[in-house]
């Protein structure tokens, strides 16, 4: 059975922006790069036995390297549409938008790398990071201030991530649709 540990938390500043850094080691039985990787673009995005779980969302498109999530609610009164696109071997871009507001409080970029590490593979989370501004195009912000941007860096954002790891955990384990 694999299993996943949040190994690193930071929050910051940089450049007027908050930054996120998360790491997550996924360990035992399926737990290398290349499995998660494929895990990432191939398992069912919302619903039992998912990425995400069973919250609000449609898959949109999907590709061998890439899906989108539409109206994808990780919480009541957060909506996103969530794309996520394999740039190279274990690193992803992710964006979040929001076409139906008017004045998005959250849209961007930001990078996934998977790595094999000693002890498994790691899910490395880099928001608005200089490691991020290096790949992505655009970081993730919003208009103006925003309780739910602020609620995403402080807390939202933890949860969902702790949520969507433990699922990844269970579909790498062999026998597990």
């Amino acid at each position: 059975m694999a299993t996943v540990e949040r190994t690193h938390h930071a929050r910051g500043r940089r450049e007027g922006l908050t930054t996120l850094e998360q790491r997550f080691l996924f360990g035992g039985e399926g737990a290398d790069a290349q499995t998660l990787s494929a895990v990432l673009l191939t398992a069912p995005l919302t619903g039992a036995g998912s990425i995400f779980g069973d919250r609000p969302g449609e898959t949109n498109a999907r590709t061998e390297q890439s899906w989108t999530v539409q109206r994808f609610s990780p919480a009541p009164g957060f909506s996103f549409d969530v794309d996520l696109t394999q740039r190279s071997d274990g690193e992803f871009v992710v964006r979040f938008s929001q076409p139906e507001r008017r004045v998005p409080y959250l849209e961007g970029e930001f990078l996934w790398t998977v790595t094999d590490e000693p002890g498994g593979a790691v899910l490395d989370e880099q928001i608005n990071t200089e490691s991020a501004h290096v790949v992505v195009s655009e970081p993730l912000h919003g208009a103006r201030p925003s309780i739910r941007r602020w609620l995403f860096f402080r807390a939202g954002h933890q949860q969902v991530m702790s949520r969507m790891t433990n699922n990844v955990a269970a579909l790498l384990s062999p026998g597990i649709p």
